[in-house]
């Protein structure tokens, strides 16, 4: 059973709260967890414990970073078991050598005199067959034309219908063929994935929207998953895999469902894809190819709510979260410019388009993009229909954005307002991408943002903008009343904040603040025993960053430029 101490340290990150025993068996997507184990299994750390005393615990955004650990250990693990096979089958592979033997014929000399002789005598020599050079194919002869061409006029002054030498006639510039097929390999694309559809209980689907999961073979829509799983099962509709016109299987990803995958020919269960592929090349004799690149993409659906990823185990709100996620596992095709990876050379054609800049003018209106991508995004959210899913399904009403929807729809109809929760913690939060936001911040940690000057990272761009301002240098804001400067205009606003009313106040003491970062600050600080910001230095805890810094500044001599500074490589 699942317990939680009522006070310690979190024995990863020093924090203080209500965490989970690292010692105790927790069920988690269908698994048992122990965190002392999986921190040996990683790590070969063994934690120390005291009998009778409180031993802390583990918080959650560490456990999030350690499943993460765990399974990149396994998912190394069986790379590794994947590439010796694949130098065992190289190794196996010894090529057969054919002896050729002379006859010898009757009054011809021994081996002896060949030997001898063989470089004194013309008697072996071997006549060459000369090729006489294929003639070339003959010019057909140029047929009468249809065209019409300029009239010229003849000496006589009448016009002649007929083309002058000097005039050839003027031949479209062909556009350069890209030296990249769209959609390459997909003969060995089509043989696997035929093999792996007729073969198992897999199945294939197209997208999955609000209209629910479409067939890949038909582009039926199916509200539940089990729905298109008897669907696709169907022997009448596995054989249209050969004859379907309407969608490139090479072009496009193949998103499969596995849950429960097993061959059906034997029975067998299998884990993933990559062990049905073994499985069927090994026991059936089937043909498979595993030196392309994969475009089959798993998904572990369940009862169709299910997003999580079936190789980190990363938990996603939204199919659509999940599907742009796996592009994370799958970079068969990568940009130049950015280094973002794709499952498909199409994705990455789309992607190129993005770095097209410019000025854009809108075809509607007299606003101007910086690219061509933005630019088709305003009209389509504003002048050609994409406004209609933002329009109140009860009244005429038409909104801006979504959120301002739903707000609408939950003031004014009274329907239940949106929540979505975080499936790694117990916070909720009204807009999806403040969820979204949350875990790549607290959960995932991803600083995707790298100066480079001191190799700070930062989760927004906006965050890294912000963070050069003081290498460049830039641009001082000063304060109309009391003169002070600032480098950046929002600090200045929120700055003149403090000549205003007290507008923030605590909810425990009642004490007004100016900023509402300084109010929670406040009440971390004094109401609460968490300290989540240890000094660099002495380890000691604080509540804020802040006065962390102003400790390091007044004990250490150390202020957050010096900090920066000293991280320059030379």
């Amino acid at each position: 059973m699942e317990t939680t101490l009522d006070s310690g340290m979190c024995r990863c990150c020093a924090s203080e709260g209500l965490f989970k025993d690292v010692n105790t068996t927790y069920h988690w997507m269908g698994e048992d967890e122990v965190y002392a184990d999986m921190l040996h299994f990683c790590f070969d750390i063994t934690l120390a414990s005291a009998e009778g005393q409180n031993n802390g615990g583990i918080c959650e955004v560490c456990i999030t970073q350690l499943r993460n650990a765990a399974n990149f250990k396994k998912q190394v693990q069986h790379t590794e078991e994947q590439f010796k096979k694949r130098l065992a089958e190289v190794n196996s592979y010894k090529p057969e050598v054919i002896k050729l033997e002379m006859s010898v014929e009757d009054g011809a000399e021994s081996d002896n005199n060949i030997s001898e002789d063989y470089q004194s005598g013309p008697e072996f020599e071997v006549p060459i067959k000369e090729e006489s050079p294929e003639p070339k194919p003959k010019k057909r002869a140029a047929k009468a034309t249809t065209s019409k061409a300029k009239k010229v006029k003849t000496d006589s002054g009448e016009t002649s219908t007929k083309r002058t030498d000097g005039d050839p006639p003027k031949r479209r510039k062909r556009r350069k063929k890209s030296t990249e097929s769209a959609t390459p390999e997909r003969i060995e694309h089509r043989v696997n994935l035929t093999a792996i559809l007729q073969h198992s209980n897999a199945s294939p689907f197209r997208d999955k929207t609000m209209r629910g999961f479409s067939c890949l073979y038909c582009a039926k829509y199916f509200q539940h998953i089990d729905e298109l799983r008897s669907h696709t099962a169907q022997q009448s509709e596995k054989d249209k895999i050969n004859s379907m016109i309407d969608y490139k299987l090479s072009y496009n990803p193949i998103k499969v469902d596995i849950t429960n995958l097993s061959c059906i020919v034997c029975n067998t269960q299998m884990k993933d894809l990559n062990d049905l592929k073994e499985h069927l090349v090994n026991v059936h004799n089937k043909t498979i190819y595993k030196n392309i690149k994969d475009i089959i993409l798993p998904f572990r659906l369940e009862n169709g709510q299910n997003f999580t990823c079936v190789i980190c185990s990363v938990v996603h709100i939204s199919f659509k979260n999940l599907y742009h996620h796996m592009s994370s596992h799958y970079r068969n095709y990568c940009c130049k410019k950015c280094g973002a990876g794709f499952i498909t050379i199409a994705a990455l054609r789309k992607h190129g388009k993005t770095h097209y800049q410019g000025n854009f003018p809108c075809d509607f209106c007299d606003k101007m993009y910086t690219s061509l991508t933005k630019k088709r995004n305003h009209e389509k959210g504003v002048h050609t229909g994409g406004w209609l899913r933002n329009k109140c399904p009860h009244c005429p009403e038409i909104f801006v954005s979504y959120y301002d929807r739903s707000e609408h729809l939950v003031k004014v109809h009274n329907e239940a307002p949106i929540v979505y929760p975080c499936n790694a913690c117990n916070r909720t939060y009204k807009k999806k991408f403040e969820l979204n936001r949350h875990i790549k911040h607290h959960h995932l940690q991803q600083k995707n943002y790298l100066c480079d000057k001191c190799n700070a990272k930062f989760f927004s761009k906006r965050g890294l903008i912000d963070h050069m301002l003081r290498h460049t240098g830039a641009e001082l804001c000063s304060c109309d009343i009391c003169g002070r400067s600032f480098s950046r205009a929002r600090t200045l606003r929120e700055h003149m904040r403090t000549h205003d009313e007290r507008s923030y106040e605590c909810s425990v003491c009642n004490m007004g603040f100016f900023i509402k970062r300084h109010m929670l600050g406040h009440y971390l600080a004094t109401h609460t025993n968490e300290r989540k910001f240890k000094c660099d230095v002495c380890g000691k805890a604080y509540a804020t960053q802040n006065s962390k810094r102003k400790h390091m500044k007044k004990n250490h001599g150390i202020s957050k430029n010096n900090a920066i500074v000293s991280n320059v490589p030379k």
